[in-house]
């Protein structure tokens, strides 16, 4: 569905969440993209440009972490119902 898109599905899970202002939803959508583009790496080298980075680690009281997930939550609710089989593989390692 989106193997090769990470800006399409960045836009797909996050695009619907309401955080008082649609440029805070861009951002997330951006920053989730920059991400997926570029998995293993930290945020900063992620981020294509220094804006984005102080965009994402820039503390707004107003964004609370339920209203980043819950639009996520909601979308993989909606693929996951489009499966046949989904395998839901937990690792419970741990470090002390």
């Amino acid at each position: 569905m989106f193997n090769e898109d990470a800006a399409l599905w960045a836009n797909f899970i996050f695009g619907k969440a309401q955080l008082g202002d649609p440029r805070r939803t861009q951002r997330v959508v951006h920053i989730a993209s920059d991400l997926a583009s570029n998995v293993g790496s930290s945020l900063v080298k992620a981020s294509a440009d220094p804006a984005s980075i102080e965009g994402a680690y820039r503390h707004n009281h107003m964004i609370l972490q339920e209203k980043i997930a819950l639009p996520g939550f909601q979308r993989t609710d909606e693929i996951v119902k489009q499966r046949p089989l989904v395998l839901a593989i937990q690792d419970t390692t741990g470090l002390s």
